[in-house]
């Protein structure tokens, strides 16, 4: 028979008090800071001892309500987590630092960037809308690292999950394209992306238009329209509303040329 074992709250931190006050390192204080966690559990938390060590850790760290947690002990608790949480407990530690939004906190998020690894493109879509609004420096992190380790694909499955993310990862791709002074293999590169992003979108049913941002939409519809209808009036208009993208927005007629090579003019 399980024998479940719930916390009395009181008697917890009356404990600690005692603990603290013999000011012990090493093992002992990773031992009362997870103690300390067990503070910001649910009510409803217990502990099976019919359960193995590891179903029970997990069930600690599902219970655990992150944003209930002072920043201070959020950083102490990454030991913790490494340890055994999954990706999902993850996502739930990483949204209460970026909810906070404390710049103490910004080395720990790093740290876990590392940690995760090959892992960081599979947390939910909203950590990354997260990073974009609070640390625009860990979602620029995330996306040179996929580069590097060329997981093209889950670029591309977080991308197609959120305009924002598409595009702030066109920004990121654009400002790379810049510094690589046009390099013809990241040109390759990136027109390849966008085919695979298309591809995606049509198989979807998704017009992948609606992921550009208001001021490339125009272009983007002529040139669909100039596809299908190959007059010269309709290459006119998509001409001069190139011109106007180029001549207003520098940046963003760069992005377009090196997403769609079809729509270059020399002016």
């Amino acid at each position: 028979m399980s024998n479940l074992r719930k916390i009395n709250k009181d008697r917890l931190i009356a404990f600690l008090k005692h603990l603290e006050s013999k000011n012990t390192g090493g093992i002992y204080s990773d031992c009362l800071c997870t103690l300390k966690t067990l503070l910001y559990t649910s009510p409803n938390f217990s502990y099976d001892t019919a359960l193995n060590t590891h179903t029970n850790v997990q069930t600690f760290f599902n219970s655990i309500n992150f944003e209930a947690i002072e920043p201070e002990h959020i950083i102490k608790l990454k030991p913790i987590l490494y340890q055994a949480a999954d990706i999902d407990v993850y996502a739930r530690y990483i949204k209460s630092i970026l909810n906070k939004n404390d710049k103490i906190c910004n080395p720990i998020l790093m740290d876990i960037w590392t940690q995760l690894g090959l892992r960081v493109l599979k947390l939910p879509i909203f950590i990354h809308e997260k990073c974009i609004e609070v640390n625009p420096v860990i979602f620029e992190k995330t996306i040179l690292s996929a580069i590097s380790l060329w997981q093209v694909q889950d670029l591309i499955d977080i991308c197609f999950k959120s305009p924002l993310v598409f595009q702030t990862c066109s920004s990121i791709f654009n400002e790379l394209l810049i510094k690589l002074n046009f390099s013809d293999r990241f040109i390759d590169f990136l027109v390849n992306f966008i085919n695979n992003f298309c591809s995606l979108c049509e198989e979807n049913n998704i017009d992948f238009i609606d992921f550009y941002p208001t001021k490339c939409k125009s272009v983007l519809i002529l040139r669909a329209i100039s596809k299908s209808n190959s007059s010269e009036l309709s290459k006119c208009y998509l001409n001069e509303e190139v011109k106007k993208l180029v001549l207003n927005f520098p940046k963003e007629s760069i992005c377009l040329f090196s997403h769609f090579p079809d729509l270059y003019l020399p002016i």
